[in-house]
This record gives structure tokens, C-alpha cells and sequence, in this order.
């Protein structure tokens, strides 16, 4: 997995490529981590590829620091897959979210 972090004033969005799994949501974990300020945190999964229940934890737990924070938050360009799993648990209802077009 390759994780982009692109700033621009206080506006944060990491862009994810791979798989976001139990082997490599900790290094989102690290870069997640890393935040300490923030106006907005944006996930972008245009490249992401299969997202397990590790990387979902790992989404909400993005979410909850962002909420910490004051932050906006969102998950932009997921794929039909990977926006399925986010709508089959309930999560797309509390979390912006948009699919590829």
C-alpha cells in the first residue's frame, strides 16, 4: 500500500493505493497519527483496490480524531466494492462518502 499525504492550508487528504487490509491499515494508522491539526481530512480511495474490516476500523478511528479536532471529514472516489462495505455496515449514513463516477 502507498499512502500521499497532500496539504494545503490545514486541508489534509491522504491518497490510498492498495489494499487498506489487516497488514497495511496500520500504516494509515501512523500516518493518521501524524495529524495534529487539521481544518479538513479528506481519504481519497481512487486507488484503493479491497478495503477488510481492519481498514473500515481505521476509517472510523480518521473519523473520530477528526471530530476531535473540529475537522470536516470525508471518503471521496470509493469504487462500488469498497462503497458496499461501507453501505452494508450503516457507516456510509454517518460518514460523507462518494463513489467514483
Amino acid at each position: 500500500m502507498k499512502i500521499d499525504r497532500i496539504e494545503d492550508a490545514g486541508n489534509i487528504t491522504l491518497k490510498i493505493e492498495g489494499w487498506l487490509d489487516t497488514n497495511t491499515s496500520p500504516e494509515l494508522g501512523a500516518k493518521v497519527d501524524e495529524i495534529k491539526e487539521a481544518k479538513s481530512i479528506t481519504l481519497d480511495f481512487d486507488l484503493v483496490e479491497y478495503m477488510s474490516s481492519a481498514g473500515l476500523r481505521q476509517v472510523v478511528a480518521t473519523y473520530k480524531l477528526a471530530k476531535e479536532l473540529g475537522a470536516d471529514f470525508k471518503v471521496i472516489n470509493t469504487g462500488k466494492e469498497v462503497f458496499n462495505i461501507f453501505s452494508l455496515t450503516g457507516i456510509d449514513k454517518k460518514i460523507n462518502i462518494t463513489t467514483k463516477e
